[in-house]
């Protein structure tokens, strides 16, 4: 082979390797553009703060996505699997980000303002991670959360 022509080659197998990797890159979960719009339900269980018994509870977040901005409302509710009712069953998302498959959804939650921050992982129709809530300023409630793409 002669140097011209194995640079050549050498070149377009450099080039073919960094195509290949960045189709790859693209299409991986944590790099693709994710469509959070729609109906998202699920469950979030306590499990400390002043719920220390593990409370079940079902929850639905209604979602609309601009770029990497989310917002919509929140309901949290006796149901499937859930153990204990909600004191505050209607919200609304006061300040949502989906960067990558980094999600994160601040609720704020009525009647009595209380307000929780859901953070996690998503993928394509499903998203799950852990959850904070305050109410009147003290931790009310901490625990795991886990939801469906409807």
């Amino acid at each position: 082979m002669r140097p011209r022509t194995k640079t050549t080659f050498v070149g377009l197998a450099i080039v073919a390797a960094a195509c290949w990797f960045a189709t790859a890159l693209a299409q991986s979960p944590a790099n693709s553009e994710l469509n959070m719009t729609g109906i998202w339900k699920g469950t979030r269980t306590s499990t400390g703060g002043a719920e220390r018994d593990f409370r079940v509870r079902s929850v639905e977040f209604d979602l609309s996505q601009r770029d990497g901005t989310l917002s919509g409302s929140y309901r949290c509710y006796a149901g499937k699997k859930a153990t204990g009712d909600c004191n505050n069953p209607v919200g609304r998302i006061t300040d949502g980000t989906i960067n990558g498959d980094q999600v994160k959804i601040d609720v704020q939650a009525m009647p009595n303002s209380l307000t929780c921050s859901f953070t996690g992982t998503v993928t394509v129709a499903k998203m799950n991670g852990k959850f904070t809530c305050y109410a009147g300023g003290s931790l009310s409630s901490v625990g795991i959360w886990k939801a469906t793409k409807r």
